[in-house]
């Protein structure tokens, strides 16, 4: 007599018969490269506009905005937190948008949307008009890089994409950096048309958003079924390695219980506490970098130049990291390893006796372990979600949260604690600390799924329709989750 074991395994092999998918290392990676060269550099260029608008209030505030709009006390510090209140609470909804509709519709939707408020923004007369375009701005914003992290997934295997979403994040970072020279060329046109510099500066960049989003709306492809720029061969062997990849956990129609199952999914809500303990780390060190090198002895301008080695050591090693991660299919690892070197790091920052050589190594060390693990995390969560619209909800659920750290991050540096800066380091310690043992717990929980699956198969299946076992998604025992 057969066991269910059996039974279901010939049940798939029969499923299985006709759909056999058969790998072409050669014409995969050609396909590879003529997907990458139509997908990534247009996204690194949205996701650059879109850092340059959401940065260049500072550049702004350089440009004398404050006292042109009369702001006083902390009025200029909640323009940049209610950034993070729009962003937050429109992630979710932009990404459902975004399953509803279409990639080459919403997105450049939402470009032109920020566009034009980043150059309404240049005509704000007081504190109120400013709050109110800051809060659209993050708003419209906030369906670009959840959603790219989302399309990104589309189209690669889950063993590619790590190094796609590190060149989407560090690309633009790195190339942010030239934001600061950009605006010293336009602000020089303060006075021309009886108009300041600072609204030069929005007025130029947001209109150069909504150019570059007609461009998105005719060159942005939708997914691999769907595009017309590959052959039917291409496209076939396109959608067939995801097929392949995900199992039969692939799903790319769209159904509300798969909203209802990200929503639901206790394995994502761990994800998004992962990531927001992680977020208050990676924030407080992004935003404050030059400020704890100044308190390590250096005046204004060597702090600016000292704080370009922590943030190369932190791009390489992403990089380096994700290309290692991809090849050996493997996240957890290199997650809990880049922890403890960040962790390290952070040790040598927070201990007194350690001098000033010493803590700044300690920074590069935090920069080439914190930004990794942020990076590979988001792969993670993307790689262990099957079906697109369960995807595409889960990943705006957990930036949300991530963003949520990065607002509370603004509190973690007190000028008080000048010049050491003990209680900032001290508490980005614990937090760092503390989403590490998660991402342990994490890596034992998908083991001990991954296990169950293959022991017993039929457990995921019994008591379901035919239905509910298509719509099982990453919970179907033929996906296995990445560890």
């Amino acid at each position: 007599m057969e066991t269910d074991n059996e039974k279901y395994q010939k049940d798939e092999e029969h499923n299985n018969k006709e759909e056999t998918f058969v790998e072409n290392k050669e014409f995969e990676k050609k396909l590879l490269r003529k997907i990458d060269l139509r997908v990534m550099p247009l996204l690194t260029l949205l996701y650059l506009l879109s850092f340059l608008d959401r940065v260049n209030i500072g550049n702004a505030k350089l440009a004398h905005i404050e006292e042109d709009l009369g702001l006083v006390g902390t009025q200029f510090n909640w323009s940049l937190s209610i950034f993070f209140i729009g962003y937050i609470l429109f992630e979710i909804p932009s990404n459902f948008m975004l399953i509803k509709t279409n990639p080459t519709l919403w997105i450049p939707f939402i470009m032109v949307s920020w566009g034009l408020v980043m150059t309404l923004m240049a005509f704000v007369k007081d504190f109120a008009g400013l709050m109110t375009a800051r809060f659209f701005l993050g708003a419209f914003e906030s369906g670009l890089f959840p959603g790219a992290i989302y399309y990104i997934t589309t189209w690669y295997k889950r063993s590619e994409t790590n190094y796609r979403i590190a060149i989407f994040a560090i690309g633009t970072a790195i190339a942010g950096s030239f934001s600061g020279l950009l605006a010293y060329g336009i602000v020089r046109l303060d006075g021309w048309l009886h108009l300041k510099g600072w609204q030069w500066l929005f007025l130029i960049e947001g209109l150069i958003t909504v150019l570059i989003s007609a461009l998105a709306y005719f060159l942005l492809s939708d997914y691999p079924e769907k595009t017309k720029w590959l052959s039917d061969e291409e496209r076939k062997y396109a959608v067939g390695r995801l097929k392949n990849d995900a199992g039969k956990a692939h799903t790319t129609h769209f159904d509300k219980k798969h909203i209802y199952a990200a929503l639901t999914d206790w394995k994502v809500y761990l994800a998004m506490l992962h990531l927001a303990v992680s977020s208050i780390t990676f924030y407080s060190f992004a935003l404050f970098m030059p400020t704890i090198i100044n308190g390590m002895g250096f005046d204004f301008v060597k702090s600016q130049l000292l704080s370009v080695p922590p943030y190369l050591c932190a791009g390489v090693t992403t990089l380096v990291l994700a290309t290692i991660s991809d090849r050996k299919d493997i996240r957890s690892p290199f997650i809990i390893s880049c922890s403890i070197v960040a962790i390290i790091g952070y040790i040598l920052l927070v201990v007194p006796s350690v001098g000033i050589p010493g803590k700044y190594a300690g920074a590069c060390i935090v920069g080439s372990g914190l930004f990794p693990t942020i990076v590979t995390s988001i792969t993670w969560l993307t790689n262990n979600i099957a079906g697109h619209a369960k995807r595409a909800i889960a990943t705006a659920m957990v930036m949300m949260y991530a963003n949520l750290g990065g607002a509370l991050a603004s509190q973690v540096y007190r000028q008080k604690d000048y010049p050491h800066y003990t209680y900032g380091h001290s508490i980005s310690l614990g937090f760092l600390i503390t989403a590490t043992f998660i991402s342990i717990a994490q890596l034992l929980i998908f083991k001990t799924l991954n296990k169950k699956k293959k022991e017993n198969p039929q457990s995921f299946l019994e008591g379901k329709t035919e239905e509910e076992i298509k719509n099982l998604g990453d919970l179907h025992p033929d996906f296995i989750y990445k560890l």
